[in-house]
């Protein structure tokens, strides 16, 4: 793509309020009516049956309701014919047991109560009994019809379901957005680019794992959306109990004016608490782009109330606060600070801690600070003040908080329903959805001229890194795709970071190694001492849980299918080519195969 194809964006929210909500809307709405027209179904017999459908989920819900009555009524009366049962015995028993208390009860209450209990038994067996049976009958009936109606409603819808793909949502986010490529998946070619060429250290450590990813390119420049499971420690309090008793003398006077000496028994439960160390997990989803652009500037800036200020006296008042003590920071000649002309801006931005003045206002020029105040305060077209920016010389992090509530991956399973209509609604609102988190995660950079402008990805990559070996992130995205029991070990009681290792890249397929890490318990017992109201320490035992490293290493083959349609692959899977291929990688293996955005992982034979 030639660089005058490209489209800046120099107003991001304005440009996203009149003109790129829309055209995304539209053109989400025009590619499903087209997929529609595709898929050969029958719109009018779809809505007939969902109409039917609507009308059985109505008459099983009153079955139900009858059935729940019917219910309702036979319990009351089994507590009823208890209740009476029980008062005709506590009357009987005095007449047979002389050793029985006489409760005081009337013989004719009891007569009541014998009634009651006869006619509730009378009732429940020969009545409800009888209607419960046939109406647990006609509610089975009528919720296999109900069924069968679904299934066949998912039937006339297949056809339509079966062409949604794992790129149909990247692919209109393309369309409304030039500026944006989207690879089918995260190659090792890109990865090695954003590594050589930016210097990104691709390592995040050994309690890390690729959850998910997706990469592409922005104006020609690459990023990656990481989706992040990882590790940590924390503390965890443990509590332990220990009752104690004692005598202790007391001395009192009675009324007479006497005075008494008495031992009397005290008790008293202790308690003690211990803090140990103990993993805690957590998943963050971030951006990593990389821009030649003030190679070496470095700042960092968390979200911040005073972006979303109003105009208010206090709030007004806040922020002169804030810039007062920046311009204080800026006449001290420790620092290398210097405020910017735009006070408000380095107040909201507060990116206090940058380490090159002159590159950062490169950067951030005056039309860039004025569009990253707007988008800082816009909380009706965007998110608000919701994301971290942190910048390393020419790699840049960004970490919004509403990214973390998007899958990422767009499965095209989200978008199956066999109601035309509401499989409509749902696709048109997972897709502007994503458009809107997806748009105000790059938002901040789109606000820097600069970053549009300066193209330093060679073009010679596009439509290339599409295609070849995946990456190490991406195979560990796989793994993490398939059930995490298939690697957890037998020992473990905790979640498990997956890391993977390539064996060998021999064709058609890469072979690798896929580790957990997770922990096992050892029981512990700590004992805190208390001093007790007897007077004396006692020793309190608090049981707690070691957490001790536990690992487990499984096969896994991945390779790439060439397609990123599902139904194509399975025309190729039948072909003797592939089965040959599995028979030789697979073994006897009865695991499944994972198909995602062209490729395939399945695990191997050990």
């Amino acid at each position: 793509m030639a660089a005058a194809d490209y489209e800046e964006i120099p107003y991001p929210v304005k440009e996203y309020a009149t003109r790129l909500k829309e055209e995304h809307a539209r053109n989400t709405s025009e590619f499903f009516e087209e997929l529609v027209q595709r898929s050969g179904v029958d719109v009018t017999a779809n809505a007939e049956l969902v109409r039917k459908i609507h009308q059985q989920e109505k008459q099983v819900a009153l079955q139900n309701s009858r059935l729940g009555f019917r219910l309702f009524l036979r319990n009351l009366l089994i507590l009823i014919a208890l209740a009476g049962g029980i008062v005709v015995l506590l009357y009987l028993l005095p007449l047979f047991w002389n050793d029985a208390p006489d409760c005081g009860i009337e013989q004719k209450f009891a007569g009541i109560a014998g009634g009651a209990m006869a006619v509730s038994l009378i009732l429940i067996f020969f009545v409800l009994r009888k209607k419960i049976r046939l109406l647990k009958e006609q509610v089975d009936e009528a919720q296999k019809l109900l069924n069968e109606m679904i299934q066949q409603a998912s039937a006339q819808m297949q056809p339509l379901t079966e062409l949604f793909q794992w790129d149909t949502i990247a692919s209109l986010v393309m369309k409304t957005l030039p500026i944006v490529h989207i690879d089918r998946y995260f190659t090792r070619e890109r990865l090695e680019s954003l590594c050589s060429h930016f210097n990104w250290k691709s390592d995040l450590g050994a309690n890390v794992s690729i959850a998910g990813c997706q990469s592409g390119t922005l104006n020609g420049n690459p990023w990656i959306i990481a989706d992040t499971f990882f590790q940590d420690w924390g503390m965890e309090t443990y509590y332990g109990s220990l009752t104690i008793t004692w005598t202790e003398r007391v001395t009192y006077t009675d009324s007479d004016g006497e005075t008494h000496t008495t031992w009397e028994t005290r008790v008293e439960t202790l308690t003690a608490s211990v803090d140990k160390p103990a993993p805690v997990y957590d998943r963050v989803k971030y951006l990593i782009y990389g821009n030649e652009a003030a190679p070496a500037l470095t700042f960092s800036r968390e979200p911040n109330p005073l972006s979303g200020k109003g105009n208010g006296f206090f709030e007004r008042r806040g922020l002169k606060r804030a810039i007062a003590a920046l311009e204080k920071k800026s006449r001290n000649m420790d620092t290398s600070f210097t405020i910017m002309d735009n006070r408000e801006f380095d107040a909201c931005f507060n990116a206090v801690d940058r380490n090159n003045e002159l590159e950062f206002r490169l950067l951030f020029t005056p039309l860039a600070q004025q569009e990253m105040l707007a988008l800082l305060r816009d909380k009706k077209q965007g998110y608000g003040d919701d994301f971290r920016f942190l910048k390393q010389n020419m790699i840049n992090y960004v970490i919004p908080e509403h990214l973390q509530n998007i899958d990422i991956s767009a499965p095209p399973d989200l978008f199956t329903h066999y109601d035309l209509k509401t499989l409509r609604q749902n696709f048109n609102s997972f897709s502007n959805g994503f458009f809107r988190a997806f748009y105000f995660s790059i938002a901040p950079l789109l606000c820097i001229p600069l970053y549009q402008q300066h193209r330093n990805f060679p073009d010679i990559y596009d439509g290339i890194l599409d295609c070849g070996a995946p990456s190490d992130f991406e195979y560990e995205s796989l793994a993490n795709s398939m059930d995490n029991h298939e690697f957890s070990p037998a020992s473990a009681i905790t979640p498990c970071i997956l890391k993977t290792q390539v064996l060998n890249r021999d064709e058609p397929a890469t072979q690798l190694e896929v580790t957990a890490h997770a922990f096992y318990g050892e029981e512990r017992v700590d004992y805190v001492p208390v001093l007790g109201g007897d007077g004396h320490w006692h020793n309190v035992p608090v049981h707690w849980t070691e957490y001790l490293p536990v690992s487990r290493t499984t096969p896994m083959a991945v390779c790439e299918t060439g397609t990123s349609s599902l139904q194509d692959f399975a025309v190729r899977f039948r072909q003797d080519d592939w089965q040959t291929f599995f028979r030789n990688w697979n073994g006897t293996s009865s695991k499944p195969v994972l198909f995602r955005r062209g490729l395939i992982a399945f695990l191997q034979d050990r």
